[in-house]
């Protein structure tokens, strides 16, 4: 629901060297030679495959290797490759690699915890898949945020540590999404417009509180509104939407025009009337730090405030 912006070249040399010091050179080369057996050839860009090329590969790449991985028969060398001879436990390289993620997010500079740096650098205090609950951290060691694995470690444990299969998101939308095996899409994806791709809006039927819809053509998208239960979740801020509806009749038009004629001799414009009837216009970034920004920007286009 809200794009995250791809990380700083310095934060991102920070979560590499973070995830270096945790895991030794002979796992790391075990990895990289395992996995060229399975990820895509062009997933390295044409370059010598290096485990911090891994870690720190953009969404768009985690997303072809994933689709390339989802072919059985490339699944099934992934499956040979990372797990023992059951195939139902990770062998001790992919085990360890998956191991990593928790030393990883929990390592601590400065005081400052990496998942709590991570929360920072998104520049997110909302969660990006509903864009309700914050997710600003609390302390230095504290984060409100979890962060999802976006292609579920168990299923694809080659990007247990990557950068950008790291969601940071509240407990409830984490929880919800959970391991589902369906497409879902990633705040990290710069193939999607956010801001047209997915649309609020009220129905109003007579003595009923407003529904809030939310839709998308996107299928994607459409699975996370589904299947994360987030239109379900957007039910209780009714109350929001019908203070709104309230506001938008009692200040219309004509009266916010008798205000400016009554007030524009100290300066007072019609904008000035609406600012503070209705607020801010909401703009993509305050959407990244206001809860029900993306709802509120949808409702005000609607309603033909903004």
């Amino acid at each position: 629901m809200i794009k995250i912006d791809v990380y700083t070249e310095e934060f991102k040399e920070t979560y590499w060297k973070t995830v270096e010091n945790k895991i030794c050179d002979g796992i790391q080369k075990d990895i990289i030679n395992s996995s060229k057996k399975f990820l895509p050839g062009d997933f390295w860009g044409g370059k010598a495959p290096t485990f911090k090329r891994l870690i720190l590969a953009p969404f768009e790449e985690l997303k072809k290797a994933k689709q390339y991985l989802d072919d059985s028969k490339n699944l099934h060398v992934m499956r040979k490759e990372c797990f023992d001879q059951t195939g139902d436990a990770l062998n001790s390289v992919y085990k360890e690699l998956v191991d990593t993620y928790k030393r990883v997010v929990n390592s601590e500079k400065g005081c400052w915890s990496m998942r709590v740096r991570i929360v920072k650098n998104s520049g997110l205090t909302v969660c990006p898949y509903c864009n309700r609950d914050y997710i600003n951290y609390r302390a230095e060691n504290i984060s409100g945020a979890q962060l999802d694995h976006f292609f579920s470690k168990i299923d694809y444990p080659i990007f247990a540590v990557c950068l950008y299969n790291l969601v940071p998101v509240c407990g409830n939308c984490n929880r919800v999404k959970s391991n589902q095996r369906i497409k879902f899409a990633s705040p990290f994806d710069e193939t999607i417009d956010w801001e047209r791709e997915i649309v609020f809006h009220y129905e109003s039927y007579d003595g009923c509180k407003p529904r809030i819809v939310i839709k998308s053509e996107n299928e994607s998208i459409q699975n996370n509104i589904e299947k994360m239960r987030i239109e379900e979740a957007y039910q209780i801020h009714d109350a929001e939407v019908e203070e709104l509806l309230e506001k938008k009749q009692i200040y219309c038009q004509t009266q916010r025009q008798e205000f400016q004629e009554v007030l524009h001799k100290i300066g007072v414009s019609e904008q000035h009337i609406k600012l503070a009837v209705f607020g801010p216009k909401i703009t993509k970034e305050t959407m990244k730090t206001k809860p029900l920004g993306k709802m509120m920007n949808d409702m005000y286009k609607q309603l033909r405030i903004y």
